[in-house]
């Protein structure tokens, strides 16, 4: 009879869990920008300001107003030279498509392939403008989808609550705490200070992905020639953060900047570069990067990010590393150890 209400019990958390998921989604993109900030902050409060430290919640305030400043900076300086660059890749995008076709139909019919090509082929193929509006439909009715204002809502109070997290860490953990039982709670406080680890070593991977995909792809772009490799480099470090979605806003910048540039086949060659870093990177460093930061086995992690994009799209891909590493820590560190086995030692033989 226990067991079966312990299991009915497990089974309405796990529910309850589920249909709370957008809530904790947001609760885990705090915590992770949270313990992402947390260095920034000590290392404010280790300047002295008149023989005196700073506080921890002018700390995390001073840090919190400068992402947010340069969150601003991005928006009414970077987002309209992109907008800029989309137009006008938009309006050179048909012909250049256009001669790109007309090359292919050529190659593909002069090697009788032509039937390969399907609506592109033929005695009436698709021409470039009907091509782009039958990939751009769709992909602007998927992105229309999802913008919802309640996840707008969401990602405005992200900043809020790792402010919290920053400032009143302790302060909110006393408080959750209060709805722990009290023989509980030294308990809960050992899973959080797991948990708290796993997090930390979550960041400290993550960073380093980030820091060698941007570095690497920066250099390469600068070799190719491309404008503003620097700034480009820069937003592939910080689109790595993000799957697949991420891959594609860094695909566009470099695609944009290329072709605005003297010779526009180097947005091609700069997109090549990126995709051959991007796929290396994935395949050979950022498993066992993470790996080694979070304990994890590559394959761990692979399936980990599979799984988590499959339950929970590109949120749950992003959350589902620090999510397995936090799971593990807690098996680590609550799961029964095998107790040590001493043989009794053999008597000494006699001595005659």
């Amino acid at each position: 009879m226990r067991f079966a209400l312990t299991t009915v019990g497990l089974l309405v958390v796990v529910l309850l869990l589920w249909m709370l998921r957008e809530v904790l989604l947001l609760v885990g993109f705090a915590a992770l920008l949270a313990f992402a900030l947390d260095p920034l902050v000590v290392l404010l409060q280790r300047l002295r300001w008149q023989q005196r430290a700073l506080p921890r919640h002018a700390a995390a305030l001073l840090v919190i107003l400068a992402v947010a400043g340069v969150l601003a900076w991005a928006l009414v300086v970077v987002v309209p030279q992109v907008v800029r660059e989309a137009g006008g890749f938009a309006q050179r995008a048909p012909d250049a498509l256009e001669r790109l076709l007309g090359s292919l139909r050529a190659w593909a019919g002069a090697r009788g392939l032509g039937q390969m090509l399907g609506p592109l082929g033929g005695a009436d193929p698709m021409t470039a403008p009907e091509l782009i509006a039958s990939v751009a439909g769709p992909v602007f009715h998927s992105a229309g989808r999802l913008i919802d204002l309640g996840q707008l809502v969401g990602v405005v109070l992200v900043p809020v609550l790792a402010f919290y997290l920053l400032a009143e860490r302790a302060a909110v953990e006393t408080s959750a705490l209060q709805f722990v039982p009290e023989e509980l709670r030294p308990r809960v406080q050992q899973a959080l200070a797991a948990v708290d680890r796993a997090l930390r070593s979550y960041v400290r991977g993550q960073s380093a992905v980030c820091a060698i995909m941007g570095l690497v792809t920066g250099i390469a772009l600068a070799f190719i020639g491309l404008p503003g490799a620097i700034l480009l480099g820069t937003v592939v470090a910080l689109a790595e953060v993000i799957p697949i979605v991420g891959f594609w806003t860094a695909s566009l910048a470099i695609v944009l900047a290329g072709w605005g540039a003297a010779d526009p086949s180097s947005a091609l060659y700069g997109w090549l570069a990126y995709l051959l870093i991007n796929q290396l990177v994935s395949l050979f460093v950022t498993p066992r990067v993470m790996g080694r930061h979070m304990k994890l086995h590559p394959f761990v992690v692979t399936v980990s990010i599979l799984a988590g994009g499959a339950l929970l799209g590109a949120a749950g891909a992003i959350l589902a590393l620090p999510l397995t590493a936090a799971l593990q820590s807690l098996v680590a560190e609550f799961a029964p150890r095998p107790k040590r086995r001493f043989d009794e030692r053999p008597a000494a033989p006699a001595t005659p």
